[in-house]
């Protein structure tokens, strides 16, 4: 019992230091996306707003030497599609499946979806 009682200072000490660890720096460049596709879905700002406020971001990343977040192209893609920039939406779409392959489903999920809206249009 003693001997648990002096091991459990150091045991103390020890959580409290990798606690203050200072957090890893992260890979991606963020800025304000959370904010901007807030404001997208409560209709806070017009869709030139979103826009430039993504193409902020990006040059931004591209400024800061990191690497733009994901999803973040796809969200200008689908800005782009609300504009009726439909080429300009595939380069976003194509853009954020060349930086995350691992988004292609969705990626590809949306062209059909875009697709099929063109059909019922016409």
């Amino acid at each position: 019992m003693l001997k648990t009682l002096k091991i459990f200072p150091v045991l103390l000490c020890g959580f409290v230091v990798i606690g203050c660890q200072s957090p890893s720096p992260s890979l991606y460049y963020w800025g304000n996306y959370s904010d901007s596709v807030y404001s997208y879905y409560d209709d806070e700002s017009t869709l030139d707003t979103q826009q430039q406020n993504m193409l902020q971001i990006i040059n931004n990343a591209q400024e800061s030497g990191k690497q733009v977040g994901p999803g973040i192209y796809a969200h200008l893609g689908l800005i782009s599609l609300k504009q009726g920039m439909a080429q300009k939406a595939q380069d976003y779409f194509q853009k954020e499946m060349t930086l995350y392959p691992e988004s292609a489903t969705f990626i590809q999920f949306l062209q059909r979806k875009n697709n099929s809206l063109k059909g019922a249009v016409k």
